[in-house]
């Protein structure tokens, strides 16, 4: 009789455990995850963007476009529902996502812990922190010593040599107006070492393979970006970062987005 009792005490526990895991499948998601639980309620995925910051977010022919919007489109086939696209500005982008009016805003955003109390983030997907290319070999940060070096006057590249130059470094900074004219200057050949974002110059060197990529001066870390409530939202979307960098769709898509224009050089005299 004991033996009888004790099996059926166990049934019934293991019935309960099963009732009790059924139960947070089913529910754990709306109750957790309220944002997870609205897109699968939908089957759609509201994604910001703003369409202004080339290469990562555009608008062509009507439609978005861009590094970011190949990403994430990757990412909602993934999950299995279908993502829809909204233009958001990027000075409106919290908001937006503490509103609810989208779900994941997507446009080269820099990781950003000061919003950490309304916002959760991905993991980092792209750096886009300052780094040296040049002619020839790779440079490091101590060989832009005693050299002229290609920048974008007023611009990130800019304030990176002014704070070693600071720090009692000796460089020479060779000032252009635009990315297009260093751009020019260094595919050129009227200045051999230049600094500047980590995807313009990842652009450079698919489009010139003389081009090396060297140090960096700085780290910019881009995040997708969720309301502070994504909690199994932001698994999900990690969770898919990972497999879109193991498969090669990440390497695949900065070799599309991520390259520079076709220069043409004065002819020599």
């Amino acid at each position: 009789m004991r033996i009888r009792n004790r099996f059926a005490i166990v049934i019934l526990v293991t019935y309960a455990l099963l009732v009790l895991v059924s139960e947070v499948t089913s529910y754990g998601t709306a109750v957790v995850d309220p944002v997870m639980a609205r897109i699968h309620s939908r089957g759609q995925i509201r994604v910001g963007y703003d369409p202004g910051v080339l290469p990562f977010t555009t608008t062509q022919n009507g439609q978005a476009a861009g590094y970011d919007i190949d990403v994430t489109r990757a990412l909602a086939q993934s999950m299995q529902v279908a993502v829809l696209y909204v233009p958001t500005s990027l000075d409106a982008a919290y908001d937006a996502l503490q509103q609810g009016q989208i779900d994941l805003m997507a446009s080269a955003m820099p990781y950003a812990p000061e919003q950490g109390w309304r916002a959760r983030f991905s993991t980092f997907y792209v750096d886009d922190g300052m780094v040296i290319v040049s002619r020839g070999r790779g440079r490091t940060l101590a060989q832009l010593s005693d050299q002229p070096v290609g920048v974008v006057f007023g611009g990130d590249g800019d304030t990176a040599l002014r704070q070693r130059r600071r720090e009692g470094q000796t460089i020479t900074p060779v000032y252009y107006d635009s990315m297009t004219e260093l751009w020019q200057a260094l595919a050129c050949g009227a200045v051999n070492v230049a600094v500047v974002e980590h995807t313009t110059a990842l652009g450079m060197v698919t489009r010139d393979p003389r081009l090396q990529i060297g140090g960096a001066l700085s780290f910019v870390p881009y995040v997708l970006v969720m309301s502070h409530d994504a909690v199994y939202l932001q698994d999900v979307v990690n969770i898919g970062l990972a497999q879109r960098l193991r498969d090669g769709t990440m390497t695949r898509l900065a070799a599309q987005w991520f390259v520079a224009a076709v220069v043409a050089c004065p002819a020599a005299p």
